[in-house]
C-alpha cells in the first residue's frame, strides 16, 4: 500500500523541513523534499536528516519542469502524494501548480499572480473600493513627476521580499537610485526568486495609521483570522524594517478587531483567493475606523510571526495549521478542520474571553556586506523563549537593501502585561545583545 506523503518545495534547503516533519509523524504522512540548490551545502545535509526522501536539483531556483519527475519517481516508490506545501514566496505559484497535478484544493493560480504582484493587487482592491490608496508603476523618466505629486507616496518593489527598498518618497530618490536598486535585485541570490524576474517599482498613495499583520487561513473560501499582531516599525537604512510585534495587538478595541477580519474577508473574496495561508499586512486609521491593505503575501508570515500564534493558540502554529489544511481531503477532514479554526479565531476568543498569554518579539538585523563575527544571547538577562538565528557566525551578510534578520526572539508574556513589556524587553535586549562584525577591509 501506498504510503501518504506531502511534497515540500523546499527554497536552498532552508524552509521549516524539521518543523514540518514534526506535523507530518503526528499525522501519519511521509515527508518528501524537493530543494533547489543550496548556498550551504550543510543546509542541504541538514534537511536530508528530517524527510523520507530527498530529491534536490542544480538550479538555484526550483521551476514548474522540476515537477514531474519528482512526482513520478515518488509514486514508483511507493508513495502517494497528497498534496504540495511552500513556506517560501517565490515558490508559491509552484506550490499551488503541484497541486493541480496532484489534485489537491489550493487557490487559483491566476489569483495568487493577480495578488503577488503588487501594482495589479493594489489597484484591483481600489476598483472594488476596498482601498483607498491607488498605485502606479515607476519609471526612470517619470521620478521628476512623482516629487510634484501633492500626496505623499510610498515606494517599494512590485514583487516584494525581506522588506527590500520599502521607503517614503524624498529627495533621494532619483533615477540612479532606481536603477542601483534593481541591480541589487538581480544579483541578490537568495531572494531573486521572489522578484520571479519582475524588478518594477511602484508608487503608492501613502495609507495612515498603525500597522498590523493578519494571519489568515481559508477554507472553501471562508477566511479564519488566527490572530493579529500590532507592528512596532523603523525606517532607517533605506528601507521599513519590523522591529517589534506583539500578539494580540494592545492598542486595538475588540470591534475594531472585528471589523478588520470582515474587512479581510471582503478583500479576499474580491481577489478570488478561495484556499490557502495569508500574511495580511494593514493599516487601520483609529480617528476615521478605517482599515486599508498595506499588502497580501500568499504564505504565512516571516521572523517568528508562526510560533508567535502557536503561543496564542496554546499550542498550534500558524504553519501546523496550514499543513493540516493542505492535507484535509475529505470532506469530513475539512469539515473539521473548519470548526477547529472558527474555534481558534481571534475575533470569537476575544468576545468569549479565552484569551490568556500573548507575544512579544524583537528582530535584530545586520549590515550589509558585513563579516559577522560573533553573536550572543547570553548576557542576556531575561532568556527569550524562542528564539532564531538564521546566520552563521564567520559569514558576509548580504550586499542589500533588504531586511537582513540577525536575530529574532520571542517572549511569552500576559496579556495584560504586553503594553508594559513593549518597553521593557526591547531596552533589555538593545543593552545586552552581544553583535561582532569582522574588521572592514
Amino acid at each position: 500500500m501506498a504510503k501518504q506523503s506531502l511534497l515540500l518545495l523546499v527554497h536552498q534547503a532552508r524552509s521549516y523541513v524539521a518543523m514540518i516533519q514534526q506535523y507530518l509523524d503526528q499525522m501519519g504522512l511521509a515527508c518528501l523534499v524537493l530543494s533547489s540548490r543550496p548556498l550551504d551545502a550543510r543546509d542541504l545535509e541538514q534537511t536530508g536528516r528530517h524527510c523520507a526522501r530527498l530529491w534536490h536539483v542544480p538550479e538555484d531556483h526550483l521551476a514548474e519542469e522540476h515537477l514531474d519527475p519528482v512526482l513520478q519517481e515518488a509514486r514508483a516508490e511507493g508513495y502517494e502524494v497528497i498534496a504540495a506545501l511552500a513556506s517560501f514566496e517565490g515558490l508559491r505559484l509552484l506550490m499551488a501548480q503541484a497541486n493541480r497535478r496532484i489534485g489537491a484544493t489550493d487557490a487559483d493560480v491566476q489569483a495568487l499572480r493577480h495578488c503577488m504582484d503588487k501594482f495589479t493587487c493594489r489597484n484591483l482592491l481600489h476598483e472594488a473600493g476596498l482601498s483607498r490608496a491607488r498605485a502606479r508603476l515607476v519609471e526612470a523618466d517619470g521620478i521628476e513627476a512623482l516629487h510634484r505629486e501633492p500626496g505623499k507616496l510610498f515606494i517599494k518593489p512590485r514583487r516584494g521580499a525581506g522588506s527590500f527598498a520599502c521607503f517614503r518618497l524624498d529627495a533621494s530618490f532619483d533615477a540612479g537610485k532606481l536603477a542601483e536598486l534593481q541591480a541589487q535585485m538581480q544579483r541578490d541570490r537568495a531572494f531573486n526568486a521572489i522578484f520571479a524576474g519582475q524588478f518594477d517599482f511602484i508608487a503608492e498613495d501613502w495609507l495612515p495609521g498603525d500597522e498590523y499583520s493578519f494571519e489568515v487561513l481559508v477554507v472553501d473560501g471562508e477566511s479564519y483570522v488566527i490572530g493579529v499582531h500590532a507592528k512596532y516599525l523603523d525606517d532607517s537604512g533605506g528601507t521599513t524594517l519590523e522591529t517589534s510585534n506583539s500578539l494580540p495587538a494592545p492598542r486595538l478595541p475588540d470591534d475594531a478587531q472585528a471589523a478588520g477580519e470582515r474587512y479581510i474577508d471582503r478583500c479576499l473574496a474580491a481577489l478570488g483567493l478561495r484556499e490557502g495561508c495569508y500574511h495580511i499586512e494593514t493599516r487601520y486609521d483609529a480617528a476615521t475606523r478605517h482599515w486599508d491593505i498595506i499588502e497580501i503575501n500568499a504564505r504565512m508570515g516571516g521572523a517568528l510571526i508562526n510560533q508567535s500564534v502557536g503561543v496564542f493558540t496554546g499550542g498550534l502554529s500558524m504553519l501546523q495549521l496550514w499543513v493540516q489544511t493542505v492535507c484535509a481531503r475529505s470532506p469530513a477532514q475539512r469539515e473539521t478542520l473548519q470548526a477547529q479554526l472558527a474555534w481558534l479565531r481571534e475575533s470569537t476568543r476575544r468576545r468569549e474571553g479565552r484569551l490568556q498569554h500573548g507575544t512579544v518579539f524583537l528582530s535584530r538585523y545586520g549590515e550589509r556586506n558585513r563579516v559577522l563575527e560573533r553573536i550572543s544571547l547570553e548576557a542576556v538577562p531575561r532568556q527569550p523563549d524562542i528564539y532564531d538565528i538564521p546566520v552563521r557566525e564567520g559569514a558576509r551578510l548580504p550586499d542589500s537593501e533588504r531586511g537582513i534578520f540577525l536575530l529574532n526572539a520571542l517572549w511569552k508574556v500576559d496579556i495584560a502585561r504586553i503594553a508594559e513589556e513593549l518597553q521593557t524587553l526591547p531596552a533589555m535586549l538593545d543593552e545586552s545583545l552581544i553583535v561582532r562584525y569582522a574588521p572592514s577591509e
